[in-house]
């Protein structure tokens, strides 16, 4: 078995509380199911301590985003109207970016993927009720009504539930379609929606 594959989820005050666990606990189950480690996962934020989610529960970051320098995907989780508190926090993810550190973003965390300029000029999967909001925030940066993106180590997922989607993406890449679907039947999670699947909004 290769060593684990280290996420670094990084949160920001309001930040959805799904959007974290929707992530993962798929990683956790996927290990329990294939009996490995094969995931790893930590929590950062711009101030190491309590982060407090939209759901006023608060979350507990062991580390300060600044130490960050060896995960293997970093994915933010965030409220869209969220801006970096620190200097050189975007700086810090635009050198891990260029050191081959695959960025993530899921709901309203591509914002602030956007604002830090990791992403290019690559299209982001934007939650249909941010839209509005994302494009008048970028106007010249592409984004996609789909579930989730993938596309050259940027990761992102339109919500909690294409979250967990884009985590059992991840477990199938890594440990194969068996554990990703007993992972899914685990949560009953019927439906792996993959790359290519468009966003439902209300009529």
């Amino acid at each position: 078995m290769p060593k684990p594959l280290k996420t670094c989820f990084v949160v920001f005050p309001g930040f959805p509380r799904a959007c974290l666990t929707s992530r993962v606990e798929p990683l956790r189950a996927a290990n329990e199911i294939s009996g490995t480690e094969a995931f790893g996962w930590r929590l950062s934020a711009e101030t190491p301590g309590q982060v407090t989610s939209s759901a006023r529960v608060a979350f507990e970051a062991d580390t300060a985003l600044a130490a960050v320098h060896h995960s293997d995907l970093l994915v933010l989780l965030s409220a869209p109207t969220a801006q970096f508190t620190h200097p050189g926090s975007a700086a810090h993810l635009r050198s891990l970016r260029r050191h081959g550190v695959s960025m993530g973003a899921v709901s309203g965390g591509v914002f602030p993927l956007v604002r830090a300029g990791v992403s290019g000029n690559k299209p982001v999967a934007v939650h249909w009720c941010y839209k509005a909001a994302f494009e008048a925030d970028f106007p010249d940066h592409p984004s996609s009504d789909q579930v989730i993106e993938v596309t050259d180590r940027l990761l992102t997922a339109a919500g909690a539930a294409a979250g967990f989607d884009m985590s059992l993406h991840i477990i199938e890449h890594r440990l194969g379609k068996a554990i990703a679907a007993e992972v899914a039947c685990w949560f009953q999670h019927p439906i792996m929606r993959r790359e290519g699947v468009t966003q439902v909004v209300p009529s």
